[in-house]
């Protein structure tokens, strides 16, 4: 019995240091979470934003050529089509694009390891 409270007492003492270190862990994976997340949605808009204008002119470019020929009608649907393509591609790319690691898994590993030590102290 006497053993049982001494355990319990090691097990609260050994929480009670480990909480202050999740807490400042916590803090400090939420902040690198938000700056990845930041980083990463910038790069992401302005990569779409001249992937976007690139098409746009790209596609202008080949009606432009083929506009005295007879194939300008030609040209227009295909760049139409060639632009359906693509981001019919790319939303299949994004929805199947596995999710990155969260930083939270460190902490998540972290608490695991802890409940492990104090099932084994008990």
């Amino acid at each position: 019995m006497f053993e049982t409270i001494e355990k319990a007492k090691r097990l609260g003492g050994i929480a009670l240091e480990r909480v202050d270190e999740y807490l400042e862990l916590l803090r400090i994976l939420a902040e690198i979470q938000g700056r990845d997340l930041k980083q990463r949605v910038i790069g992401f808009a302005v990569v779409a934003l001249f992937a976007f204008l690139s098409l746009i002119f790209l596609g202008l470019a080949v009606i432009v050529t083929c506009w005295d020929t007879s194939y300008r009608a030609i040209a227009a649907w295909g760049v139409a089509v060639i632009y359906a393509l693509i981001a019919f591609a790319a939303y299949r790319a994004i929805r199947d694009k596995a999710r990155p690691v969260s930083a939270f898994d460190t902490l998540r590993g972290e608490l695991r390891q802890d409940i492990e030590l104090m099932k084994d102290v008990v």
